[in-house]
């Protein structure tokens, strides 16, 4: 109980729970404990707490409201290093936001990637292990100078590592991978992804989506001991950041 109250604390103001699942995790890794917010009116209640945060990291689409009336709130009261992400395409908003207080604003992130390496370059918690920030840095992982490919197997339903390491898949695995593989170069539709895995486009089937691509990461990282390759580009898709080609489909 000790070493938890001795971490450093964030706040996610994120109203989307794919990428506040991401980020969390993130953040755990480089030692810090969380709190979200998924609308403003949360981050208000939160930020009344007792607890205060060593970090926020806001994004600019909330269901209630602009996150940057948060991130402008939070940095008018003394909160540290605001971090405001999303589309904010107006350079007088953005002066505002930082003659106000915000520490930096990221616009169309590529990735939590992007956002996690921001954030930890303004602040490091304290007792973070070196070895585990390249956990949520992108690919290239330890094999990366080579110049093979990641191959699918959709026959075996098997993902092989360009050091020809093997990983099982389910069907629906293999779909994604197929999927990814087919648009290497541009993050795939979620749309697209649970249309061809269920044939629908709905709230149960991003889900369940949502599910098998964290399977996915996790058999990855557990057999190859790389870098997870699969990004989500927010408001785009999941990108396969290596070479990944479909060899039998």
């Amino acid at each position: 109980m000790n070493q938890s109250s001795n971490k450093p604390s964030a706040l996610l103001v994120v109203s989307d729970n794919f990428l506040a699942k991401q980020l969390t995790d993130s953040l755990h890794i480089l030692g810090y404990k969380t709190v979200r917010a998924a609308l403003a009116r949360d981050c208000y209640s939160a930020w009344s707490s007792p607890e205060r945060f060593s970090i926020c990291l806001i994004d600019q689409h909330l269901a209630d409201q602009p996150g940057q009336v948060v991130a402008k709130y939070l940095a008018e009261n003394r909160a540290k290093n605001v971090v405001l992400f999303g589309k904010l395409d107006n350079a007088e908003n953005r002066l505002s936001l930082y003659q106000a207080g915000v520490s930096l604003i990221l616009r169309d992130p590529d990735g939590t990637a992007e956002i996690v390496a921001a954030m930890s370059s303004m602040a490091t918690p304290a007792q973070t292990p070196v070895t585990k920030r390249a956990s949520v840095v992108s690919f290239p992982s330890k094999t990366s100078g080579t110049n093979v490919p990641w191959q699918v197997k959709a026959l075996q339903r098997e993902l092989v590592a360009p050091s020809g390491q093997v990983v099982a898949l389910t069907r629906n695995e293999v779909k994604v991978c197929c999927a990814l593989a087919d648009s290497s170069s541009e993050p795939t539709n979620r749309e697209a992804l649970t249309r061809a895995l269920y044939g629908r486009f709905d709230s149960s089937a991003n889900r369940a989506l949502d599910a098998v691509i964290k399977r996915l990461r996790q058999k990855i990282v557990a057999n190859v001991s790389a870098v997870d390759p699969i990004t989500t580009h927010y408001g785009e898709g999941h990108r396969f950041t290596a070479p990944i080609i479909a060899v039998n489909q």
